[in-house]
């Protein structure tokens, strides 16, 4: 008789699963990005050539710069557009270059000086050759990739350590979408020539300059070559559009395409070029590389780095258990440029209102994650005229905006339905019906101590038979 108690007590076990998310109220793929699980790729070391970049401390050595037959050194830090200064010599582009390669670029600028150049460089501060920590940890901020074989349980205790309760830690890592083509840049941007026009070898002799001038020739762009100025395009029927703009548009052979930027330094940044139809005639434009920041492909928007190319940022999920057990699978190599982040404890509070027996505002646990089964525990339990299979949880779903959904509270005591985890500022309204107050009065109508009797004449005897008369003598 009492609704209030709630239970599964069957002698055969049952598993259910606990809800990160309510489909009916929450969007599970309103989510920031996709995760990714760990693959075997991510367990293989990587030892390519290491490559220059912004930022880079090289130690120069230079032979017959100054004085003959004596050796110069020269510290260098590439700035961030990917080149070093050397008084003598100028501005060269190193950017995404080898020691090897560095020192030949340098060699190119010194043969008009010494005959037979001899260089030595050495890259003392890797900066490319970094990852971060962020999160629950114990020094979190950058830090070096010692070797190729560097795990992620190496990089964890090189930051001091994290709660190791924690469920599982997230690796955010750049992943290029060109399959690791690099962009072709000149050493010197004002190599381009941006007035050039590609030419078509094709064997009728015809380029694509002629076919240019003749789709915009004042004649086509009426509707013929000869000038007939019907205003349709010869054997199409179609109207032609205006005179501002082209009859056809060009393909881009460049491997990225962006707007210009007019706040952009074409002196300081290598350039790649790109056709515009511009005043009527076909011109060619450049972009510097530096200046990109994200460019429109088939997938949406995505960056680029500092070489030029595309990428994207893959999120990979490693479980902490099984990886601070000493489970090879899921220790994972830390590439140059990832990010580590280790989630902390959800904090905040949660809600509890209507039939319970205390209700009010409670802290999330700092260890550990919280059900709406415990949750009803730690406030008491269920009041003696609440029902289970009403209770209302209110959740945030969005900016300014909630959602209420009823659970079935019984149900997930009996094992039938999964349980769900509480989100911080939840709110919880047990409910109760009409015939829970009168069961709940006849079920205090029955006393263990007094045999089980139905004591009317004590507890509604007045109400009932009306009060004794008093005496008035006493």
């Amino acid at each position: 008789m009492d609704p209030s108690t709630v239970g599964r007590w069957e002698k055969t076990p049952t598993r259910v699963p606990i809800l990160q998310t309510i489909g009916a109220i929450e969007d599970p793929s309103k989510q920031w990005v996709d995760i990714s699980d760990i693959t075997p790729d991510d367990l293989i070391p990587e030892t390519d050539i290491y490559r220059v970049g912004p930022g880079d401390f090289l130690d120069l050595t230079i032979w017959d710069l100054i004085t003959r037959s004596q050796a110069e050194v020269l510290p260098r830090q590439i700035d961030q557009n990917g080149y070093i200064q050397i008084p003598q010599l100028g501005r060269i582009f190193v950017s995404n270059m080898t020691e090897t390669e560095v020192a030949d670029a340098i060699g190119v600028k010194m043969a008009p000086l010494v005959a037979d150049p001899l260089i030595s460089v050495v890259v003392q501060q890797r900066r490319q050759q970094i990852f971060h920590l962020t999160g629950n940890v114990g020094a979190p901020g950058p830090y070096s990739i010692l070797n190729a074989d560097f795990r992620i349980l190496e990089a964890l205790i090189a930051a001091g350590g994290f709660p190791e309760f924690t469920p599982e830690l997230y690796v955010i890592r750049q992943v290029p979408l060109n399959d690791g083509a690099s962009t072709i840049i000149p050493e010197n941007p004002n190599d381009l020539n941006l007035n050039s026009r590609p030419e078509d070898n094709s064997p009728s002799g015809e380029s694509l300059l002629d076919v240019i001038d003749d789709l915009s020739a004042p004649g086509m762009m009426s509707g013929s070559r000869s000038g007939s100025g019907n205003g349709l395009v010869p054997n199409m029927g179609i109207s032609q559009p205006s005179n501002d703009e082209p009859m056809i548009d060009l393909i881009d052979s460049s491997p990225i395409s962006t707007p210009v930027s007019n706040n952009s330094d074409s002196e300081t940044a290598p350039t790649a070029p790109r056709w515009r139809f511009h005043d009527g005639r076909w011109v060619r434009e450049s972009t510097p590389i530096a200046a990109r920041r994200t460019i429109e492909s088939e997938g949406g928007m995505h960056p680029v780095d500092s070489r030029g190319e595309l990428f994207t940022q893959r999120v990979i999920r490693v479980p902490v258990q099984p990886l601070v057990s000493g489970d090879a699978r899921y220790n994972i190599i830390i590439r140059p440029g990832d990010v580590i982040r280790v989630p902390p404890s959800a904090t905040g509070f949660y809600y509890i209102r209507g039939e319970i027996n205390r209700p009010g505002a409670f802290n999330l646990p700092a260890v550990g994650k919280l059900t709406l089964m415990r949750a009803i525990a730690a406030a008491g339990d269920l009041g003696p005229t609440a029902v289970p299979e009403r209770v209302d949880l209110t959740r945030i779903v969005g900016p300014n905006e909630q959602a209420t959904i009823m659970l079935n509270l019984r149900a997930m005591a009996e094992g039938t339905q999964p349980d769900i985890y509480i989100k911080p500022d939840d709110m919880i309204n047990i409910g109760t019906k009409f015939w829970a107050t009168p069961l709940a009065v006849i079920r205090g109508g029955f006393r263990s101590s007094y045999g089980f009797g139905f004591l009317l004449d004590r507890n509604f005897g007045n109400d009932v038979f009306g009060a004794p008369p008093t005496n008035l003598n006493r």
